[in-house]
């Protein structure tokens, strides 16, 4: 949650006009880098993750690599090294920061460190992503492990009535001017879809502007993963009547969503290139998979990333905030 004392953030610009919005990643030269790791892990294993950095293109200066070790697991120290395609090893880390490094054209550096599962049988899927990240620009790769999948002794069973689960999946996000007439207000609009067959309960949805790193499963809202306090900026809606199973509901950053667990003016406050995300059923403190058990969960529930360029348009304003506007209190767990 977002701690601040006594600072408040004053924004004096030009006003902002959307001029893009491209639902796609943007093509890189990293495409074909890669990140392995195993599919399944006991508590107590030590596990490897190795990451191969590849740039197919023209030489890139300051590519950084970094990769956070997921709720579950411990680093082991020292573990971290990283070689070229000739030469030795290096060592970097610990994480999150693993390396920054100068890549040649069709250069390659390939990266390993080790975490020890801490998480037990009921704990949370190991959901682990790396980020290279160069001249603006992100590429994410992800791994899930799954802990402890033959803890139980599972017999055979005849069930009665019995309900298939829920999948919630955000259908779109779309990003834009909320009209002449508003002046530089945004409409952000999601769509949530239940496409499983059993109904899903309430549930939290968040939206995401430039998260780092983005998120990747349950309890990860907006403001957990801001870059820093000052730069803080999400929407938080609760569904409270859940959907049926086939049912969707749309959402709109002009009406609707919680004021007390967001921290959004209207608009964008900086411009540039805004990397934005939507997260279907991102709270519930208690359990690792959120309010509603799915068929699918972690990525599945994630749409994005969703560039949009923001570009300073015609009027002048200014505008500023009290910080106590944006003490995000603690959400609620479900009941």
């Amino acid at each position: 949650m977002l701690i601040r004392a006594g600072w408040a953030v004053a924004a004096a610009m030009i006003g902002l006009a959307l001029t893009l919005t491209i639902v796609a990643a943007q093509a890189t030269d990293f495409d074909s880098s890669y990140k392995t790791g195993p599919a399944e892990a006991n508590q107590d294993d030590v596990i490897t993750y190795t990451i191969v950095a590849l740039n197919a293109g023209e030489a890139k200066a300051g590519v950084v690599l970094t990769d956070p070790v997921p709720r579950g697991a411990a680093y082991v120290p020292a573990s971290c090294v990283y070689r070229r395609q000739t030469g030795g090893t290096q060592p970097c880390g610990p994480p999150p920061d693993l390396w920054e490094e100068d890549f040649a054209a069709d250069d390659c550096i390939t990266t390993t460190f080790a975490v020890r599962v801490t998480e037990g049988s009921m704990g949370w899927p190991l959901v682990n992503c790396a980020y290279l990240r160069w001249d603006g620009n992100r590429r994410e790769m992800c791994i899930t492990t799954i802990l402890n999948p033959h803890a139980f002794v599972y017999l055979p069973v005849i069930l009665r009535n019995f309900s298939t689960l829920p999948d919630l999946r955000i259908a779109s996000l779309t990003v834009e001017p909320a009209g002449p007439s508003m002046g530089q207000t945004v409409a952000i609009t999601i769509v949530v879809q239940n496409a499983g067959a059993g109904a899903a309960g309430p549930f939290w949805v968040d939206f995401y502007d430039n998260p780092d790193p983005p998120p990747t499963r349950a309890n990860q809202p907006f403001d957990s993963l801001c870059p820093s306090p000052e730069d803080c900026y999400g929407i938080a809606w609760y569904v409270e009547d859940g959907l049926e199973a086939g049912q969707s509901v749309t959402l709109s950053s002009l009406q609707g969503y919680l004021p007390e667990y967001s921290r959004w003016p209207g608009y964008f406050v900086s411009s540039g290139v805004h990397e934005v995300y939507a997260f279907a059923d991102t709270w519930n403190d208690a359990v690792w998979y959120g309010a509603v058990l799915e068929q699918n969960e972690g990525l599945d529930n994630r749409y994005g990333p969703v560039f949009v360029n923001v570009v300073p348009g015609a009027g002048g304003w200014s505008v500023e905030w009290d910080a106590q506007d944006f003490v995000t209190p603690r959400r609620p767990d479900r009941p």
